[in-house]
C-alpha cells in the first residue's frame, strides 16, 4: 500500500510539542481529566467531551504554532439560555501561556456544551466515551479484553477514490485478551465497533432517490463494513482495511508514547507484534426495550456477512467493560433472539 495515502497521524514535531513544548499544559490536563479524550486525526487532533469537540488543534507549518478551535455554535442563538463566558482564548497557540489559556477556559466551554446537549443531546456519542472509559481506564480497563483506539473513525474518500465510499465507524480498537490478569506483547485483532442507543437507531430505512440508500441502522452498517472489507482483486484483504490496520498500530503507539490515560496502565510498555488479518465486528446495543420488535426485525434483515467475525456484546453485570467470554456470535444471537419479521 502506498505510504502517501491520507492516513491518521501527527508529525514528530507535533508529538514533541505535547511531550515537552508549548502543548504540554494540554497534555497535563488530559492526564488529569477522565471526562475528556484526545483523538488523533490526519494532521490534527480533537479533544472530545461528552461526544462533542471541546478543542481542535491543527499544526501550522513546522508545528511551532497551532490553530485552536472550539465550536462556538454550541453557544446557541441569542435567545437561548446562555452561561457567562470569559474572553475567548487565542485562536493560535504559539506559547505554553496560550495553551494554558485554553485549559483555563475548558470549564466554561464544558458548561456551554452541557447546556447545548440538554436541548440537542448526543447520547450515543456520550455512551461511546463511556465504553472508552470502562475499557481503557481505571481498574476495568486493565482487566477487559478490548481496547478502543479511536472514536468517530473516518477514512478520507481521497484514500481510495475508486471505492466511492466514505467509510465511518463509531469506534475502532483491538481485542487484546488479558492473560492471568495482565496483557503481554503479542498479536492483536482489529475490531470495528458500532454502538446503537435506543430502538429508533436500530432500523435501516430506505432513503434518498428511489429509496436506494439506507438510514444508519444495523443492516446499513453490515453492508458498509462488508464493502470496506471486501478484498481487492488478487489480494487477501482490502486497501481500506490494510490502512485501518496500519492506523490502529500507529495511533496506539502515539497514545502510548504520550502516556495518555486512554491507554490502560498495564499496556503502557507493551508492544504489538502482529495485527491479525481477519477482524471482528462488534455491535454494542444500549437501552433496547425488550418489548419492541425493532431489534429482532433488523437482525433478520441483515445482509450476508463473510469478511469478519460478527459479535454482539452481552453483559453479565451492568457496565461497558468488554470481555471475550461475554461476546455472542451474531448468527447465534439471531437464532436466540430472532423470529419472524413483524411490523411494529
Amino acid at each position: 500500500m502506498p505510504a502517501s495515502l491520507p492516513q491518521r497521524g501527527i508529525s514528530e514535531p507535533f508529538i514533541q510539542q505535547f511531550e515537552s513544548g508549548i502543548l504540554r499544559p494540554i497534555l497535563d490536563r488530559l492526564q488529569h481529566d477522565d471526562t475528556i479524550s484526545l483523538e488523533i486525526r490526519n494532521g490534527y487532533v480533537n479533544v472530545y467531551y461528552r461526544g462533542g469537540n471541546l478543542l481542535k488543534l491543527t499544526a501550522q507549518r513546522s508545528a511551532t504554532r497551532f490553530a485552536a478551535q472550539f465550536d462556538w455554535r454550541y453557544c446557541g442563538e441569542e435567545s437561548d439560555y446562555r452561561c457567562w463566558l470569559p474572553e475567548r482564548p487565542p485562536a493560535t497557540i504559539a506559547s505554553a501561556d496560550d495553551a494554558q489559556a485554553w485549559i483555563d477556559a475548558f470549564s466554561h466551554h464544558k458548561q456551554v456544551m452541557d447546556i447545548r446537549f440538554l436541548k440537542h443531546p448526543k447520547i450515543e456519542r456520550e455512551y461511546q466515551q463511556a465504553v472508552v472509559r470502562d475499557n481503557n481506564r481505571h481498574v476495568s480497563g486493565d482487566k477487559s479484553d478490548y481496547m478502543i483506539v479511536d472514536i468517530e473513525y473516518a477514512q478520507s474518500p481521497a484514500a481510495f477514490p475508486d471505492r466511492n465510499h466514505n467509510f465511518r465507524f463509531d469506534m475502532v480498537g483491538l481485542r487484546w485478551p488479558v492473560n492471568g490478569g495482565s496483557r503481554g506483547s503479542g498479536a492483536v485483532t482489529p475490531v470495528i465497533m458500532e454502538m446503537k442507543t435506543g430502538d429508533a437507531a436500530l432500523a435501516s430505512h430506505p432513503t434518498g432517490p428511489e429509496g436506494k440508500d439506507l438510514s444508519p441502522g444495523l443492516a446499513k452498517h453490515v453492508r458498509d463494513i462488508e464493502a470496506f472489507l471486501a478484498p481487492d482483486q488478487g489480494a487477501p484483504t482490502s486497501g481500506p482495511y490494510e490502512l485501518l490496520r496500519r492506523e490502529l498500530r500507529s495511533t496506539f503507539e502515539i497514545k502510548q508514547r504520550l502516556s495518555l490515560p486512554s491507554v490502560p496502565e498495564r499496556m503502557k510498555g507493551i508492544e504489538i507484534t502482529e495485527v491479525t488479518q481477519k477482524p471482528e465486528v462488534l455491535f454494542i446495543i444500549a437501552n433496547h426495550q425488550p418489548k419492541s420488535r425493532a431489534f429482532k426485525n433488523e437482525l433478520l434483515r441483515l445482509p450476508v456477512r463473510e469478511h469478519a467475525d460478527y459479535l454482539v456484546a452481552t453483559v453479565q453485570w451492568m457496565g461497558y467493560a468488554l470481555f471475550a467470554e461475554n461476546m455472542q456470535p451474531l448468527d447465534e444471537f439471531i437464532k436466540e433472539h430472532g423470529g419472524e419479521v413483524t411490523t411494529e
